[in-house]
């Protein structure tokens, strides 16, 4: 009969916190939800009921639409900017809310943010990384290999949690005694982002953030009494284009920001990424037939399954975005998760296949805010893939992967268990 509307039509369309991992069928599989939207309204008003004083925003899932925002550099990102009871204010880390500088790129804009991505750039080229190549190769097979003497093992907790904080950390100069505490403050460093966060994961995360602050400040102190030839060192004695160092706060900031991107998001996206692989078992025997297909096997992890699910930019002022009126301060939510899967860019775009090799995903953001430690991330990527391959051929799902995690915005697994052997 015409007229009539299959259910999901009948629905509305999801707001808010529906949109993030809080909602546990987003948690579970966010791309029905996500498809819905790229189809119904693919610009979609974005008002989030638990903070009603917030601008109306929008919620974008094409990834032309997404490249849109990230290459229009007039958008910004530091919340201090954004008038009160901004959805910016709301997320924000506290520390990034004082007044005077800190060092956290994702929350600096113009010539603030240059002055200290200036001074860590040259670090993370794909040439200053490539020549990390066989050190980072070596920290692989020697993870894998120590899991390998067990019937099974869990992934994430045995090899992608460590294996990219001890890249890291040795490229910071920091004892490898130190990782493992390194690896419970990210953890804990993640509930920063979610504004309802319980009182023990407030307690958590501020004494994350308390750890982290004296841990580096000893680190820094070390460093300029006795420089070494170590990131850290780089970073304590470099001067910006301005020729003014940066302050002691904001060299904290910018190392607890290395250390949080640094694993947290290379964690998640091997486990998402090699979950995807082991359950295609064609594509992970072509990978075993063929090593070298790690190189476009990295870039598939990186679209089908990206670690980051949304970025954020805000409205510098009123103004029509993509045919929509906005109003200052409001937040243009970008799903990367949508994007990546966007049938308009991607043939098939929910099957994973390992020779697909596209770059053009947005899993590394975009624009002046594109993700400063792609080179790495791609490197540990390949890294694994290539072991894996070469040495343990039988890999195999272990037991079904636990997805439980609700914290807004990083998509992960807690815990997937595999034999190797």
């Amino acid at each position: 009969m015409q007229g009539l509307k299959n259910e999901a039509e009948l629905q509305p369309l999801p707001n808010g916190f529906e949109l993030t991992e809080l909602n546990p069928e987003f948690l579970r599989e966010p791309h029905p939800m996500l498809d819905r939207l790229r189809q119904d309204a693919p610009r979609h008003i974005h008002a989030h009921a638990h903070f009603p004083d917030a601008p109306t925003g929008l919620y974008l899932t094409q990834i032309e639409d997404v490249r849109a925002i990230f290459a229009d550099g007039s958008y910004q990102r530091d919340p201090r900017a954004t008038p009160p009871g901004s959805l910016a204010r709301a997320f924000a880390p506290a520390a990034v809310m004082q007044d005077g500088p800190h060092g956290n790129l994702l929350y600096l804009d113009g010539a603030q943010h240059r002055r200290v991505r200036s001074l860590v750039s040259r670090a993370f080229t794909p040439k200053s990384i490539l020549a990390k190549r066989t050190e980072i190769e070596a920290t692989a097979v020697r993870l894998l290999a120590e899991a390998a003497q067990k019937p099974d093992f869990d992934f994430i907790s045995e090899y992608a949690a460590p294996f990219p904080i001890y890249v890291i950390g040795d490229m910071l100069g920091l004892p490898r005694a130190d990782m493992p505490q390194f690896r419970q403050w990210s953890e804990d460093l993640i509930f920063v982002f979610n504004p309802m966060r319980s009182a023990d994961e407030d307690r958590r995360q501020l004494a994350a953030f308390a750890g982290l602050d004296a841990y580096f400040a000893e680190a820094v102190a070390q460093r300029r009494a006795r420089p070494t030839e170590d990131l850290l060192s780089a970073i304590v004695h470099a001067e910006s284009e301005a020729e003014s160092k940066l302050g002691d706060t904001e060299i904290s900031t910018l190392l607890l920001l290395i250390l949080l991107a640094g694993n947290l998001t290379t964690a998640d996206v091997l486990g998402n990424g090699l979950h995807a692989l082991l359950c295609h078992p064609e594509e992970w025997a072509a990978l075993v037939a063929d090593p070298d297909l790690a190189v476009p096997g990295t870039e598939e992890m990186l679209r089908h399954g990206p670690p980051v699910a949304i970025a954020a930019r805000y409205v510098p002022e009123d103004r029509e975005i993509l045919g929509c009126p906005v109003k200052h301060g409001a937040a243009v939510v970008l799903s990367l998760l949508a994007a990546n899967r966007d049938p308009a860019a991607f043939e098939d775009p929910h099957a994973f296949r390992i020779r697909r090799g596209r770059r053009d995903h947005v899993s590394f953001g975009g624009g002046v805010h594109a993700c400063l430690g792609a080179p790495l991330a791609r490197l540990e990527i390949e890294a694994t893939l290539r072991t894996l391959a070469a040495h343990y051929p039988r890999t195999r799902l272990a037991a079904p992967a636990v997805r439980d995690r609700p914290t807004i915005g990083f998509v992960g697994f807690r815990e997937l268990r595999l034999s190797l052997t």
